[in-house]
């Protein structure tokens, strides 16, 4: 089940709040004294909003993306231009909107260079394909993230391995790395789930003893540091995304970072038809390139990230110190070594034993009717999606690899962490931390009273 705001991912309204309204009219028409289908008194105190009771939240659901005067003024600006591609050629002279955010990105993260995408599923590709990742390649990758950071993958006939995950932290675990390289290793494609850092000492330090490439998936990580240093810049490349639920959005759109001038080139000819900035057509390409729109919403977003950014780890704390009270709900941790996170969105696990063994989906059902916003995205078992095994049915893939090779392929694809973690696994999304202190507190307390009547779970 994964939901947002009371919705199904597919956007179909879910059922039970229908319900629950019809109920409510019911126990309206009738009086205080009705009773719900669940045998609980509607508006009882101490009932689960789910049966009846009164909600810890009611207030209206934060707005994300903003859309400011600034972000106004500057589309309008980009508009009027009659200026709305990016210029053939223009990189180096960082001319235009999109050169102008790339310049100031590349500042705000750290960066020599950044070049921008029409989206993170591009910038990955490009990234993968310019570091060298080809047909019978492999690429070390977690189970616990988007599609998109394994479909990049695909994109270049590569395999995508996946290294188990840290029960505490979501993340690629760097201790399962090393059993699973091999003589077609390529590069190691960490992700850092949720805006949180990786553990990228460790990370480093086992790719550069093999010699391998690394391509940092920072789609959620803008500003995301771990010792100082900014996610994104550890790697040969990093690829950030501005799709409309980032904390920096545009619809669609990401970047790509990296201080090699030699290599971010590469990738620049790679995203532009096969167009170098300053030798004409010098390979094939695709045509991977930002418009002008799109980085005139950006830019002015990057004046107000760095306090966005510390008023989500400021509440992230706070809401951390609440959820460690409650039994049953840890919340993800923090890597030794991570100075800032991003908080794109907040993970949290449910464990079932300490709520009378009620299932996650009854958990979220009562979540939801407190008037509390989640979604259980990214916990979907990558490993064992449809879409890898169609591609290694596919005609290419089988002509790249031997029977042999896929059947090994699928008999190592087991990742017995990553299955727990999506059996417990639940996400808050990144908007409610720019909230008040009283909004983390309310999410506490929905919390804590669902454990608290944790009896009533039966009943949903």
């Amino acid at each position: 089940m994964t939901c947002l705001g009371g919705r199904a991912m597919n956007g179909k309204s879910v059922s039970r709040r229908k319900f629950i309204r019809q109920v409510s009219a019911g126990a309206a028409a009738v009086g205080v004294g009705a009773t719900s289908a669940y045998g609980n008194l509607v508006n009882k105190p101490d009932a689960l909003a789910a049966l009846g009771g009164t909600p810890v939240r009611t207030d209206p659901i934060p707005k994300w993306p903003q859309a400011t005067e600034e972000i106004e003024k500057s589309v309008v600006s980009a508009l009027r231009s009659g200026k709305w591609g990016r210029t053939l050629g223009s990189r180096r002279h960082n001319s235009g909107q999109v050169g102008e955010f790339e310049e100031r990105f590349a500042r705000l993260i750290g960066a020599k260079h950044c070049l921008a995408t029409g989206s993170c599923t591009q910038a990955l590709h490009t990234a993968l394909h310019c570091v060298g990742v080809d047909a019978g390649d492999e690429v070390l990758v977690p189970p616990c993230t988007y599609l998109a950071t394994i479909q990049a993958v695909l994109l270049c006939n590569a395999l995508p391995v996946f290294v188990d995950v840290d029960l505490d932290t979501f993340q690629m675990d760097p201790d399962k790395i090393e059993p699973l390289i091999n003589e077609n290793t390529r590069v190691v494609e960490p992700v850092h789930i949720g805006g949180i850092p990786c553990s990228m000492e460790r990370l480093m330090a086992v790719a550069e003893k093999h010699k391998l490439k690394v391509v940092e998936d920072a789609a959620q990580a803008h500003l995301a540091e771990f010792k100082g240093k900014m996610c994104g810049t550890f790697g040969n490349l990093g690829c950030f995304s501005f799709q409309s639920s980032k904390v920096v959005a545009t619809g669609e759109g990401g970047a790509i970072v990296g201080n090699d001038t030699d290599l971010i080139e590469k990738c620049y000819t790679f995203h532009n038809i096969g167009l170098s900035s300053d030798r004409g057509a010098v390979g094939i390409g695709t045509k991977y390139r930002m418009h002008e729109l799109e980085a005139a919403m950006l830019t002015p977003q990057l004046d107000t990230i760095a306090e966005q950014t510390r008023i989500r780890n400021d509440n992230a704390a706070y809401l951390a110190r609440r959820l460690e009270e409650i039994p049953g709900i840890e919340p993800q941790k923090l890597h030794k070594g991570v100075t800032q996170a991003a908080y794109y969105i907040y993970g949290f696990r449910y464990q079932k034993q300490h709520f009378n063994d009620a299932p996650k989906v009854k958990f979220l059902r009562a979540l939801r009717a407190e008037g509390i916003r989640f979604t259980t995205m990214y916990f979907d078992r990558l490993n064992t999606q449809p879409f890898i095994e169609n591609t290694l049915a596919s005609r290419t893939f089988q002509r790249i690899f031997s029977k042999q090779r896929l059947e090994q392929y699928r008999e190592q694809n087991l990742c017995p962490l990553n299955d727990r973690l999506a059996e417990e696994g639940v996400w808050l999304p990144q908007y409610a931390f720019l909230g008040s202190r009283r909004l983390m507190d309310q999410i506490a307390d929905a919390m804590a009273k669902i454990h608290k009547h944790r009896d009533q779970l039966a009943r949903l």
